[in-house]
């Protein structure tokens, strides 16, 4: 019985494929002592880890007869239930393979089902963009374009490509009731197929006690990705934050794009040798960062799942974010006494939702050894391979 990972784009193989999404589900069920490799299509990358790793010619993943030849049993399928990557699937099945699909999206996904929330998250997302009234302006047309595009273009892809699940994984649970209602409208069989499988955090971020917590911030991102990730709004929060409660460092990782630099070298001196842009850094700095902050902040406009807060809540630490429907996976982050959100979604609101968590770290009302405890029993590697592993059987 031969286990597969499998994602359609042809990524890099190296270490860092392998700490996250379909490289890290290989590396979970290779951890319960299941033989895994993850198939990608050519060409080949730099660095790849071809001891774990299988690249095949991109034509080969839609035919069945390719996957028996490899002895396929099991496959885990990173494919967004995307219409053009459907034959994948269908070619998974057909071989008498088990396809397991993760739906890595929040489920705001049809005009259709649910129409308001699904206007709403389009002009949230046009507004962060192009302003408040161009950006309403477009989020209407977008929607009520998509009104009569998707249900009739995309859709019928869509519902094939998951009829050939055996299972379907759903990243959070609000994600998992918003695909669930799409499947009432659609595929009604498809409902008890679909369960809650977050994304996989790796092993290693688990909250060691013996490590003391620090009063340090922690925010980790692609910052050149302006739209979603938002630096100016970061920027702005960490100047406030930092500005009313001077006992706090902040620390940021990631490329820090056009925006934080500059940014940075602007803030008062008292300030700026309390905030750090760091880079990307390796893997070993990372946890260290993750073990010593009390909170990972989160300043996306939008996400399916947001990994970085993951991490931090594998480390002990407590989140804070936006409350936004674009983000609802932050809804969850937040349920076991693990932070909290802000409903005001500007600089002024996420600092002063930011302090509060910390003052609530300065009372002893987060516990960063309950805190690991919970979520890595959920989002681990190897917890998220184990509940694969179970669905499929």
């Amino acid at each position: 019985m031969t286990w597969f990972t499998s994602t359609p784009v042809s990524f890099g193989g190296g270490p860092d494929f392998f700490c996250r999404d379909s490289g890290l589900v290989c590396k979970g069920l290779q951890s319960l002592g299941l033989s895994c490799k993850s198939v990608m299509p050519l060409p080949e990358h730099p660095g790849d880890m071809t001891e774990d790793l299988i690249r095949t010619d991109a034509g080969n993943l839609a035919r069945p007869e390719w996957w028996s030849g490899i002895g396929a049993s099991k496959v885990v399928l990173y494919s967004w239930a995307a219409p053009k990557y459907r034959r994948i699937a269908e070619a998974v099945r057909d071989s008498g393979a088990k396809v397991f699909i993760n739906l890595d999206s929040g489920g705001i996904i049809s005009p259709k089902v649910t129409p308001l929330l699904y206007l709403y998250a389009t002009m949230g997302r046009q507004i962060c963009q192009h302003g408040l009234l161009l950006g309403t302006l477009t989020g209407i047309i977008r929607s009520t374009a998509y009104r009569f595009y998707i249900p009739f273009v995309q859709e019928p892809g869509r519902i094939a490509h998951l009829r050939a699940a055996t299972a379907i994984g759903c990243i959070s649970p609000d994600a998992l009731a918003l695909w669930r209602l799409w499947a009432r409208t659609y595929a009604p069989e498809l409902v008890e197929r679909m369960h809650l499988v977050p994304n996989p955090v790796a092993g290693h971020l688990k909250y060691d006690p013996a490590v003391a917590k620090q009063d340090i911030v922690i925010a980790v991102g692609r910052w050149d990705d302006e739209e979603q990730k938002r630096p100016a709004l970061l920027a702005a929060t960490i100047a406030e934050g930092a500005k009313r409660r001077s006992t706090t460092e902040f620390h940021i990782y990631g490329n820090p794009s056009r925006v934080l630099p500059g940014w940075h070298t602007s803030l008062p001196s008292d300030i700026r040798r309390r905030v750090h842009l760091h880079g990307k850094v390796s893997h070993e700095e990372m946890l260290d960062a993750f073990m010593q902050s009390r909170v990972g902040l989160c300043s996306s406009s939008h996400e399916g799942s947001h990994i970085a807060s993951e991490e931090a809540l594998c480390a002990g630490a407590s989140v804070v974010g936006p409350f936004r429907r674009e983000l609802n996976v932050m809804l969850w982050y937040i349920s076991h006494d693990s932070g909290r959100l802000s409903v005001e979604d500007s600089a002024q609101g996420l600092a002063e939702v930011l302090l509060l968590e910390l003052e609530a770290w300065d009372r002893g009302e987060r516990d960063p050894v309950s805190i690991s405890s919970y979520w890595c029993s959920m989002l681990s590697a190897s917890a998220v391979a184990n509940r694969i592993r179970e669905l499929l059987d």
